[in-house]
């Protein structure tokens, strides 16, 4: 199995031109999701599923924990999904962003649960954790000082 990242909103971009660079130099396969595949599901997108299964997860997407929120179709922020064929490659590969200062804040890894979410569900579930980390990265600051 071949290590896949998956980037959004990042096509065209420069920033987009050196992760896909960054990527491909470590041995990812490098997709840039089209904002018309984001109704697809991660193990679709990532080649683990067929398409033709894609029907019956459609159910399990629901399965994140945003039911108060409303489905979203479309998103503007720049993720990166990866499948890791090996662990290590995701510590290189954070190690050359980190060097080369190409920030994504929203990353996830592809799991047995979450390849059954479309990019948007995952999407919201991936903010929604982001800004938890983030309030409780800023409380902490402010016990500090």
């Amino acid at each position: 199995m071949k290590s896949i990242m998956l980037c959004y909103n990042l096509k065209g971009t420069k920033k987009g031109r050196k992760i896909g660079m960054l990527g491909s130099f470590l041995g990812f396969r490098v997709k840039y999701v089209e904002k018309e595949e984001y109704s697809k599901t991660i193990g679709v997108l990532t080649g683990l599923k067929e398409e033709v299964a894609e029907e019956a997860s459609r159910e399990e997407t629901a399965g994140t924990d945003n039911e108060k929120n409303e489905e979203i179709t479309d998103f503007e922020e720049e993720m990166l999904v990866m499948l890791l064929a090996d662990n290590r490659i995701l510590d290189k590969l954070l190690f050359q962003m980190k060097k080369e200062k190409v920030q994504v804040p929203l990353k996830a890894i592809v799991t047995a649960k979450n390849q059954n979410w479309t990019s948007t569900a995952l999407y919201s579930e991936i903010k929604r954790e982001h800004e938890s980390m983030t309030k409780a990265e800023q409380a902490g600051k402010k016990k500090e000082e």
